[in-house]
């Protein structure tokens, strides 16, 4: 089973904060084909690697595709992110909070170094909940940015957020 206790405690030594999250769910397994960044845009079928532009896009011998998209510059940073979903359509936002009618994204850094990307849910199930794919690890919900504060992706740091209308 997915959302199994071996599995939940797992990622519980990564994300101590998750114990006490009633939100925290593990919903989709494991897989290489795509990662947090992919995730936070809504794609699940590639890896967002920050590869050089002549090397783009990229395929894996596992066959996973990896890309970096949009011409952006090739370094992986919360300025590049920024680019990234601002051509997404996405604007600067000042904190996570649940707004009707947006979808939003955190990005995360760790000793000056960006980590991770994580998008809030806008589904009538899940409205509000965050979700995270761990790297190539599972697909997890959990209740804000902060319960996923770690040693390994440190501290949500910018939020920005797209109108769906």
């Amino acid at each position: 089973m997915i959302n199994s206790d071996s599995n939940r405690n797992k990622i519980i030594k990564v994300f101590p904060k998750l114990l006490d999250d009633k939100s925290f769910k593990i919903i989709g397994n494991i897989t290489p084909n795509y990662n947090c960044i992919a995730w936070a845009a809504n794609v699940t079928d590639c890896w967002w690697s920050s590869l050089p532009l002549g090397e783009r896009p990229t395929h894996g011998l596992d066959g996973v595709k990896y890309d970096w998209p949009f011409e952006v510059d090739d370094e992986f940073s919360i300025k590049t992110l920024t680019e990234i979903f601002t051509f997404l359509k996405y604007v600067e936002c000042e904190n996570y909070d649940y707004e009707e009618g947006f979808k939003k994204v955190a990005f995360y850094v760790k000793d000056g170094r960006a980590t991770h990307a994580a998008r809030q849910l806008t589904a009538i199930e899940a409205k509000g909940i965050w979700s995270s794919k761990l790297g190539a690890s599972f697909l997890i919900h959990h209740g804000t940015p902060y319960d996923i504060e770690s040693d390994a992706y440190g501290i949500p740091v910018k939020f920005m957020k797209k109108n769906m209308n």
